[in-house]
Formats: structure tokens, C-alpha cells, sequence
């Protein structure tokens, strides 16, 4: 009933904990298809033990070379054979009851999608929760816009709408670029309020550190939202750019740099199109550090900003 999609690239030392996830699952209807990137270590060695090993129902899948995310995920959804799908990254796992939780929202609300919230876990074992939602069922249409959900492994999906909305290789904000389309498409939406999904942030990790190739990345995806968002939904397409480019992109890019030309040509650029974005209705659902930033923002307060992105940097870390 459930296809979950793993990407995989060198990361023999994780993965084991990610499949046995799966193994402890209360529901067990799901097929697994693991992708390997042509990883340059013994990844695809250990995907096949597991495949023969696990006593799950496992395809193992590699790329003729190494692709990146995105093409991983899609080699993978082109080949779900089942009605719903979701994703979880190699190196993250499961809580034991989010397969169940997830397909009982979906059949019990006649939803399209279902999203969940997720934990933030470090290599000591800390943990931090984020909850998606403040209560669990069926929500409307504008409630599923107004989540803090932009990654693809915390929400499940029929598996018809991710066939027709493959990921853009993007390599890094492809997940930003395709759950707005997914969102598009799906007609009825529900979520929990449970985080059901483990994050494990590595000190080592190179998504943890704030580049421009990252502030590029996150510019594309903003524009591939916006060529490919349904005009209809104006004013859910205006609050994606407000969350992507003149939040997201901008804290990230004084993140890594004071570049405040950048930083106004990109408000300037958005104002070009959405001159009275300040009164898009979703704003008030953000967080209110998000709104302060915002609003530091349309006042050109860059140097505000860069001080805030700078501070942000060494709370994470």
C-alpha cells in the first residue's frame, strides 16, 4: 500500500539504523526502494546485504552516476507500484507508529496528502520537536499552505500526484520546489500533531552550512514555483515567494555573506510582481521571528538581518 524512496549516497555507517526503522514499523503494507548515487564507498554492497538480509520488502536501485538527490528520488517514485508514497533520507528514521499514523489519516480523512511533524536529533542523542500542526485530522486547503512544511519526508502522498510532480534537480531546494505543486494538485489535506519523523543533523554535514550555491539553489526554486504554481491560487503563490525568497533565501544568503545588493535586487525584484505582498493574508501564520525578519526586510534593514542570520548560525550550531 506504501512505497517509501530512500536516496542513498555513501552512507554504509547510517543506513542500518534507518532500515531497522522500517523493520519496527506497526504497520508493515510497504515496499522500500533504495537508490544508490554510485556512492564511492561500500554503500551498494550493504544495500544489497540488506536486501536479502531484512526480511523486507526491498528494491535496490543505483545510478549509472553520481546525480544527486533529485534524480535519485525520481528513479525511485517512477518505479512506486502502490497507492500512496513518501521518502526518508538515509541517514534519518522513523518513529515506530508513522507508517500507521500516516495511512490511517489518509483512508479515514479521504485525504490526497498527509503531512507530520519531526524531530530534530543531534550525535548526542538531544532532541528537538516541531510540530506541523496543533491538532490531528482533515484541514483545509488554506491550513495546509499556512504549514512549516517543506521537506517531502514529512508528508505522504498518493502516489499518482508525485508521479505527474517529479522533483527538479535543483540540489539543493528541490523539496521547497516540489511540495507547493504536490499541495497544488491534491484537492483534500490532512495532518498530526504528532513528530513522527527523525532528523539527525550532523556536525559534518554540508547542508548544515549556509553557501551561495545554497542562496542560488533556493533562487531557482523560487522560480520554478512561481512558473509552475497554478495562477489561480494568487495569493498562495505570493505567500510562497514571501516564505522562499524574501525569507528564506535572504536569511540564508546574509548567512554566508553581508551581500546587500543581492539582497535588495531580490526584494526588488519580488516587489516588481507582488507590490502589496505586505498584506498577503498568510503572513500571520508564520512565526513571529519570521515576521520581525520580514518586516526588517521590506524596510531594506539589511544590516538587521545580516546580525540575526549571524546569530541564528551559532544557535544551531
Amino acid at each position: 500500500m506504501v512505497t517509501i524512496v530512500i536516496p542513498c549516497y555513501n552512507v554504509a555507517k547510517y543506513i542500518k539504523r534507518c532500515i531497522d526503522s522500517l523493520v519496527d514499523q506497526s504497520f508493515q503494507k510497504f515496499k522500500v526502494i533504495l537508490v544508490d548515487d554510485k556512492s564511492t564507498d561500500d554503500t551498494y554492497q550493504y544495500l544489497l546485504q540488506l536486501q536479502a538480509t531484512s526480511g523486507l520488502d526491498i528494491m535496490v536501485l543505483q545510478n549509472s552516476c553520481n546525480s544527486g538527490p533529485a534524480v535519485s528520488r525520481n528513479k525511485g517514485i517512477l518505479e512506486a507500484d502502490t497507492k500512496y508514497i513518501t521518502f526518508c533520507d538515509s541517514d534519518d528514521w522513523y518513529e515506530p507508529d508513522l507508517l500507521k499514523t500516516m495511512v490511517s489519516l489518509l483512508e479515514d480523512n479521504a485525504a490526497d496528502m498527509a503531512f507530520c511533524g519531526y524531530k530534530v536529533v543531534d550525535e548526542h542523542g538531544n532532541s528537538q520537536s516541531r510540530p506541523v500542526y496543533n491538532r490531528s485530522g482533515l484541514i483545509s486547503r488554506e491550513e495546509a499552505f499556512c504549514l512549516d512544511a517543506d521537506s517531502l519526508c514529512m508528508l505522504m502522498v498518493k502516489t499518482d500526484i508525485m508521479k505527474d510532480t517529479l522533483l527538479p534537480d535543483l540540489r539543493n531546494g528541490e523539496d521547497v520546489a516540489t511540495v507547493p505543486l504536490l499541495m497544488a494538485k491534491a484537492n483534500r489535506y490532512a495532518a498530526t500533531v504528532s513528530c513522527l519523523y527523525n532528523y539527525f543533523r550532523r556536525s559534518d554535514s554540508a547542508s548544515e552550512r549556509p553557501t551561495m550555491k545554497a542562496v542560488e539553489s533556493l533562487v531557482c526554486s523560487y522560480q520554478y514555483v512561481q512558473k509552475n504554481f497554478p495562477d489561480k491560487y494568487i495569493k498562495e503563490k505570493e505567500f510562497l515567494g514571501i516564505k522562499n525568497l524574501l525569507y528564506s533565501t535572504i536569511i540564508t544568503l546574509f548567512s554566508c555573506s553581508n551581500d546587500k545588493r543581492t539582497a535588495k535586487e531580490l526584494l526588488n525584484e519580488f516587489e516588481t510582481i507582488y507590490p502589496n505582498w505586505k498584506n498577503n493574508p498568510y503572513i500571520s501564520s508564520l512565526r513571529t521571528y519570521k515576521k520581525v525578519i520580514l518586516r526588517m526586510v521590506s524596510l531594506k534593514l539589511f544590516g538587521v538581518v545580516r546580525f540575526v542570520a549571524i546569530l541564528r548560525n551559532v544557535i544551531f550550531r
